[in-house]
């Protein structure tokens, strides 16, 4: 635009006798003329111009800018950088378990009362402080499901088991064994052994060892054999070995709220064993007869989840697993984790329903 009013001021100067520096001297003045009305349009309009050296954010406007300034201002790229997101704050209500086994108990009161334990919980396990109350918190088992509350099985658990956050990793962990022992390194010294289904992060692997970071920090070795690796605790896996892990705990005692393999209750068994593989079953028995795909009686096949009841069309009060050939793999008081015939398992117990989880 400017080149055309310079040209347009020119014009009728070219076909005249005046001499060409004297037009040049002209011409050049009209321009310093031309620039500074451009400049004193736009200080007008808000907008200022730059020392040398000055930076970009000098280019924009200020609030007082009129409306043509802004509009100018927002055509101009910003150089800024995007700003970082920021991380989800923490839930202060989240811990794992630090300890190898927690006993949850309905009231601390009833610490050490046999009837009164309601479930166990494994080192690293999740869970929700929601109370506390002295030396305990009461709890909700993420993990565990249950319809006494929509958090997780609840419960009071001593605080010493516990530590803040719920910390998480590219890989993890999850024991596959009965027990499985955790060295100070590679073919080491034992440190402990860890329940089924335990799961901690991954630090690294080496050949047939995996290194593990325990939740107060310290870490250890396990054996590959005794572990599968996971980027998603989540995922159900492949439950091919679920019957052999299942039959492995057979003569592990009966446990009133037991979910180790040191002791196990009728659905403690069944809920550990299926969530080693990925596979979710609620906490309770009458719970777990809920879940699933529901199988009528003439169709169930091995790895079938059976419920029963003392009373002919009663609540569910107890379950156990179909092995197949007429006999279920059984958690029963007294005698633990033992295989049964239909005719000894119904002498005390009348049919309720049937849960497939198994595809």
């Amino acid at each position: 635009m400017a080149q055309q009013l310079l040209e347009s001021c020119a014009t009728p100067f070219r076909k005249s006798p005046i001499p060409r520096e004297i037009i040049g001297r002209l011409m050049r003045r009209a321009f310093v003329f031309l620039v500074s009305c451009l400049l004193a349009s736009c200080q007008a309009s808000g907008i200022s111009f730059p020392s040398p050296g000055a930076s970009s954010e000098q280019f924009l406007p200020s609030a007082t800018s009129s409306p043509a300034a802004l509009e100018i201002a927002t055509a101009i790229p910003s150089q800024s950088p995007e700003p970082t997101p920021a991380l989800p704050t923490p839930d202060p209500r989240e811990y794992i378990v630090a300890t190898l086994k927690a006993d949850v108990w309905d009231a601390p009161a009833n610490e050490n009362s046999y009837w009164n334990l309601q479930t166990q919980l494994i080192l690293g396990e999740k869970v929700l402080v929601v109370d506390r109350q002295g030396e305990w918190s009461k709890i909700a088992a993420v993990e565990q499901p249950s319809k006494k509350d929509p958090l997780g099985y609840p419960g009071w658990v001593r605080s010493e088991f516990l530590t803040a956050g719920w910390p998480s990793a590219r890989q993890y962990a999850v024991v596959m064994a009965p027990h499985g022992p955790l060295r100070d390194e590679p073919g080491g010294s034992l440190l402990m052994s860890l329940y089924l289904d335990t799961r901690l992060l991954v630090e690294s692997t080496q050949e047939d060892w995996v290194q593990v970071r325990l939740p107060d920090g310290k870490t250890g070795w396990l054996s590959s054999g005794d572990v599968r690796l996971t980027d998603n605790l989540s995922s159900p896996v492949p439950a091919d070995g679920l019957f052999a892990l299942a039959q492995s705990l057979i003569g592990v005692k009966y446990q009133w709220g037991g979910t180790t393999t040191d002791s196990l209750d009728c659905s403690g068994f069944t809920y550990r064993v299926f969530h080693a593989y990925g596979i979710l079953l609620s906490r309770d028995a009458d719970d777990q007869a809920l879940g699933g795909e529901f199988v009528a009686r003439k169709d169930i096949r091995k790895g079938d989840l059976i419920f029963v009841s003392e009373q002919s069309g009663g609540f569910v009060s107890h379950m156990s697993i179909y092995w197949g050939n007429s006999t279920v793999l059984d958690a029963v008081t007294i005698r633990g984790v033992v295989i049964r015939t239909f005719p000894d398992f119904f002498t005390n117990y009348y049919w309720i329903t049937a849960r497939r989880y198994l595809p």
